[in-house]
């Protein structure tokens, strides 16, 4: 997530080989599920294009959507091309992609014959991962996205820092009650006297991550405060 770092590094692979481009990005919403690229993800997209020192007049973005498990192909994915001054961005079929310099190999949901691509459409749940996923990355970048096998579920995990500067383990988990999402969230490495004032948070129920670390933060400092003055 470096991009100076990235950027040296591409620079000095350049000097070597002045014929190489950075064409693309692969990029991956599979955790989140979310189908379709974020606003933060265009924007992104949108500013590497336009900047002056790309090259093309064009940037390819594969984004991985969906685990197919036990099938083939192993993902799903979608393709985009978003170009140099303009907003318009061209959604591609796999058909459309092609491997040069190896043997091209058509994947088992290539277009060939006019049928449509595999769709998958957005649930509530995965639109709040995906809204989750942005917040997090922005405002609370120690937080990441993890599964759980054991548990089939996501959660959210890393360090929250409060007010008086300490900081604490928290982890905010996906749980389904009759279909229906909700987030619960833990802390750990709280002082003891601090979370002996935080007992209604354990059966709390959060529509998304963001809200329950919102929530939660908010407490905790004001728990914090409150004993910091006592």
């Amino acid at each position: 997530q470096d991009g100076d770092y990235q950027e040296r590094v591409f620079r000095q692979i350049e000097e070597k080989h002045p014929n190489i481009e950075h064409i693309g990005n692969w990029h991956t919403h599979h955790v989140n599920g979310f189908p379709n690229l974020s606003q933060g993800d265009h924007a992104t997209y949108h500013r590497i294009v336009n900047h002056d020192k790309q090259n093309t007049d064009f940037f390819y973005a594969l984004l991985v959507v969906k685990k197919n498990h036990g099938s083939s192909p192993r993902y799903y994915v979608k393709h985009y091309l978003f170009h140099r001054n303009s907003d318009h961005v061209d959604e591609l079929t796999d058909a459309q992609i092609r491997v040069v310099d190896v043997t091209a190999v058509a994947t088992p949901n290539s277009v060939t014959d006019g049928s449509p691509t595999h769709q998958i459409e957005p649930t509530p749940a995965n639109i709040e991962r995906a809204k989750d996923q942005e917040f997090f990355s922005e405002f609370f970048p120690e937080l990441k996205a993890l599964f759980s096998k054991s548990a089939n579920a996501l959660y959210w995990k890393g360090e929250l820092t409060l007010v008086d500067s300490s900081r604490v383990e928290v982890l905010t988990m996906e749980n389904s009650d009759n279909g229906a999402s909700y987030y619960s969230i833990s802390v750990r490495g709280l002082d003891p006297a601090v979370a002996a004032t935080l007992s209604e948070n354990q059966d709390r129920r959060f529509r998304s991550a963001r809200h329950a670390v919102l929530h939660l933060e908010n407490d905790l400092n004001r728990a914090v405060y409150q004993h910091t003055r006592g």
